[in-house]
């Protein structure tokens, strides 16, 4: 067997990369997880583009059920799907997101 080197490079924390441009500013989503009107931390947070049904960026709340995405393009329509980790309650979906 040869050896081989490998080198481990930084890609961000988006898992596509979502085009920008002179016209596109960087932008960001952010809301929170609740569940029964109270913040909710056991979840798992997707967010997807419209246009290709991709996933773009995932992520589990904060303590006090907040999430953010940063550095979005903001011509680009998405929608989000939280899922209950503890699977009691169906996935909640949010459409036509735009990042401001």
């Amino acid at each position: 067997m040869k050896p081989c080197s490998r080198a481990v490079k930084h890609s961000g924390n988006l898992l596509q990369d979502i085009g920008f441009g002179s016209k596109n500013s960087v932008a960001s989503i952010h809301g929170t997880t609740k569940k029964l009107g109270k913040e909710y931390k056991d979840a798992l947070v997707i967010l997807y583009s419209k246009s290709n049904f991709q996933p773009v960026a995932v992520q589990k709340p904060s303590e006090n059920g907040t999430y953010a995405f940063l550095g979005l393009n903001n011509s680009i329509k998405f929608f989000i799907v939280a899922f209950d980790n503890n699977r009691q309650y169906n996935a909640v979906v949010q459409d036509n997101v735009v990042a401001k």
